[in-house]
């Protein structure tokens, strides 16, 4: 918002300079975001008047001047025509500067002396602030013509007011109040001490009198007193709408204003002033004069001042009159019941509008004015009948009008401020200073909140009562931010608060997710990071009816409009998108939820998944190029379970899991108990998704996991025997897997069996193609003493035998390694 600081002059007694002031209000919350000087570029300008005008005697296009100022009388020669002997202009003597650093000198034009130059706005550099005050100026062409009241001799920029210096403050939303000259001098007036002069004080207008009249006053009536709380209008007769005074003028467009006629520009001269908007009616257009405020009406049409011709909802508030809506409320008004140039009365509204509604009307018609943006925060609900008399009483001194006797103010339900108690104690502690009861009570006196000292020695307190224009202030914590605004930030110490530290324990599903978390990074895994929402596209490969799915009312995009129930689609995208950029060989695992409607109901279930895909060791000169296969993400998964503290899984073959490859998919479950699956994404869904190379995955669920591992663990001392070594071969059925084998060894309970593991697999030639031959690898150990080749032996044998009654087997080469 922009602040004119002569302005808050006329309000302020002792104002600091416009530097202190503009640091002053940033550090008590309203950042000065710049600071204009409209004439700091203007020097050595003054008022003349012109005394004769003749043509130039060497040039058809130049005028010769006489022109007076309170320094005597010059010669000027002029190009411009629209001057003529008595106006009042801009006269820039020998030596001074304009903007764009054009200084003046005395000069010889066609061999006639000129004593300086008389000044057009382009070279004064005022047409972006003031347009042309007088007919003739042509915006900018020719010499600036002056009112004939001001004096002679006088520095232009005094006299224009343009020695002036505007702010650009940064109101934040909660403060409504301090949309306005008031609401600014008010605070200046706290944050300095200074104090706030009588209004009056700051009227240019001060002489006009009150005229008053017998006139009946307009019918009002609300049919919605929750939308619109209060009311108040105020007839002015026989009004001479023209243009407004130069002064007027120039302080709304300094501030982004621009001036239209007498009357508008009163209206936003004291929203400016008082930060309540206002509106002018013409009278005679006000059918049945009657002004209800009401619903529009479905489809209800309303051309508004902008001309554009509106079509209304049910639930937009409006003025309106016998007929036909006249206004948005708070937000515009008809075209209907504009103030022209034939207007002659007038109805002036001020009013209190919801809001909620406010905006809620003016983002549904994509209208953006000063008085929706002021309504929309909250006006001054105890402030429109001042501000009510203070635009009538300037309109009835800019146009000439008289003010019908007394008013119409409806106001149904007034306003009755709620106390708020606050203690003294949780001041201090909140702030963390010691600051005194007397301190509290000169800050909440300076912010014009009333208060009463209730409690006991031991426990300070205040009843306070907010004024009606502080809308920001409902409870004990705003009053507490407002005294620490006024003791000032900057001498609150910064301590760091007493709090004592503790590390937490990290237990239960925690615990689990922070091991599987260290498990996969530290065998080279990326942790990807997606959303729990994706395309339908995604969603189809794990979950092939997209009716199950969760889907969302307002997906920003179509691309996350389904939530998940599987974290396999988020990384199979997340690799979909490296391989986009070229980025082959990927590790990556994702720890998430998923969600699975139940009914109205959503269960939440939280997953761990990882996925490998191109090369086993990536692109280095000292690795092969192997590809990564099924085997290791079986050897990543098992990697977690096993760091989890869960033994005796299994992965158990199927073939009925749409998405992956039928001879490389595997249900991995504990006990009967599913943990999760395994496998190699299906070549159809590799084709739709436009993947060339295998994919494989793992995904568990953390609750099953979470039930599987809480057992306690077993610790035992190192070895101190060495281990003996078996090496079987054997041929077995294909059908058979090496899992049944070792779950079948690991039965049998051979206390002297350590280990065993599978340590070659051959197919092919002097096999049967039925048949495969695996070679098994058995570490035996005794805690206790070497072991013998006899003891072995022994054990060793009994194993072979136990396989071969079991599964058939036929051992290959000397019987089984027995030596």
């Amino acid at each position: 918002m922009k602040i004119s600081y002569n302005w808050l002059k006329e309000y302020i007694r002792a104002i600091p300079s416009p530097v202190q002031l503009a640091e002053q209000l940033t550090m008590a919350g309203f950042e000065v975001e710049g600071i204009e000087a409209p004439g700091k570029d203007i020097k050595g300008v003054v008022i003349a008047q012109i005394l004769s005008v003749e043509k130039h005697p060497n040039a058809d296009r130049l005028s010769f001047c006489k022109v007076k100022t309170d320094k005597g009388v010059h010669s000027i020669v002029c190009g411009a025509k629209n001057m003529k002997a008595g106006d009042k202009v801009a006269l820039a003597l020998p030596g001074a500067t304009l903007p764009k650093g054009i200084k003046i000198e005395k000069t010889k034009i066609r061999g006639v002396e000129s004593e300086g130059m008389m000044c057009s706005e382009a070279e004064l550099g005022l047409t972006p602030h003031v347009p042309p005050l007088e007919k003739g100026g042509h915006e900018g062409v020719g010499i600036m013509i002056l009112p004939q009241d001001f004096p002679i001799g006088k520095n232009f920029t005094e006299a224009t007011g343009l020695n002036d210096f505007i702010f650009n403050i940064n109101v934040t939303p909660n403060r409504p109040d301090c949309l306005s000259i008031i609401g600014i001098a008010r605070e200046i007036a706290a944050i300095t001490g200074a104090t706030v002069r009588s209004q009056k004080s700051g009227v240019r207008s001060k002489n006009a009198k009150r005229k008053t009249q017998h006139t009946k006053l307009p019918y009002v009536s609300i049919a919605e007193p929750s939308l619109c709380r209060r009311y108040a209008a105020q007839i002015i007769e026989n009004v001479q709408i023209g243009p407004s005074p130069v002064w007027l003028k120039q302080r709304l467009e300094f501030l982004g204003f621009r001036a239209i006629n007498n009357v508008v520009d009163a209206t936003n001269y004291v929203m400016l002033e008082y930060g309540h908007p206002l509106h002018a009616f013409d009278y005679d257009l006000i059918s049945g004069k009657q002004i209800v405020v009401r619903m529009a009406k479905e489809n209800e049409r309303l051309q508004t001042l902008d001309g554009i011709d509106r079509a209304l909802t049910r639930d937009m508030l409006v003025i309106a009159d016998k007929e036909r809506p006249v206004a948005l409320a708070g937000i515009m008004g008809g075209k209907g019941s504009e103030i022209r140039e034939t207007t002659k009365n007038i109805l002036l509204e001020s009013a209190y509008f919801d809001p909620a509604c406010v905006r809620r009307t003016s983002k549904a018609l994509g209208i953006s004015t000063e008085s929706s943006y002021r309504f929309e925060r909250g006006a001054d609900i105890e402030g429109v009948a001042k501000a009510l008399d203070r635009a009538a009483r300037m309109i009835a001194a800019l146009a000439g009008g008289n003010i019908a006797d007394g008013a119409v103010d409806k106001y149904p339900r007034p306003h009755k401020p709620a106390a708020i108690k606050v203690r003294l104690s949780r001041i201090n502690k909140l702030l963390g200073i010691d600051i005194k009861k007397k301190e509290v009570e000169d800050c909440l006196k300076r912010l014009s909140i009333a208060c009463k000292a209730t409690g006991s020695r031991q426990q300070t307190a205040w009843n306070v009562i907010p004024p009606a224009f502080r809308v920001d202030l409902l409870k004990e914590i705003d009053i507490i931010e407002e005294i620490a605004r006024l003791y000032g930030y900057e001498n609150i110490p910064a301590i760091l608060p007493a709090a004592g530290l503790s590390t937490r324990k990290t237990k239960g599903a925690d615990l689990l997710r922070e091991k599987a978390r260290d498990i996969l990074i530290n065998n080279g895994f990326l942790e990807a990071v997606n959303y729990s929402f994706l395309s339908p596209k995604f969603f189809e490969i794990t979950t092939p009816d997209i009716k199950s799915g969760l889907a969302l009312i307002n997906p920003l995009t179509d691309e996350q409009s389904v939530m998940r129930q599987s974290l396999i689609p988020c990384l199979l995208q997340t690799l979909q998108y490296n391989l986009n950029y070229n980025n082959r060989d990927i590790k990556i695992f994702e720890i998430g939820k998923i969600f699975i409607p139940k009914g109205k109901e959503t269960e939440e279930r939280e997953l761990v998944s990882g996925l490998i895909s191109g090369l086993r060791y990536g692109e280095a000169w000292n690795t092969g190029r192997e590809a990564a296969d099924f085997y290791d993400i079986k050897g990543a998964a098992e990697q977690v379970l096993t760091g989890l503290g869960i033994d005796r899984y299994a992965f158990i073959p199927r073939g009925d899991i749409p998405f992956l490859h039928p001879g490389k998919a595997a249900v991995i479950e504990v006990s009967n108990r599913r943990l999760g699956i395994i496998g190699e994404i299906h070549p159809d869904a590799m084709q739709r998704l436009d993947i060339k190379q295998p994919v494989h995955i793992f995904e568990l669920g953390m609750n099953a996991i979470l039930i599987a591992s809480h057992r306690k663990k077993r610790y035992a001392s190192l070895p101190t025997y060495p281990t003996i070594v078996r090496d079987a071969a054997m041929i077995i059925d294909k059908e058979i897997s090496f899992q049944e084998v070792y779950h079948f060894v690991k039965a049998l309970d051979m206390k002297l069996l350590e280990e065993v593991n599978v340590f070659d697999v051959y197919y092919g030639e002097h096999i049967p193609q039925d048949k495969v031959s695996i070679a098994l690898r058995f570490l035996y150990r005794s805690p206790d003493r070497t072991l013998t080749d006899e003891e072995v032996n022994s054990a060793h044998l009994a194993i072979l035998k136990g396989l071969k009654d079991k599964f058939g087997i036929e051992i290959r080469g000397e019987e089984g390694g027995i030596k």
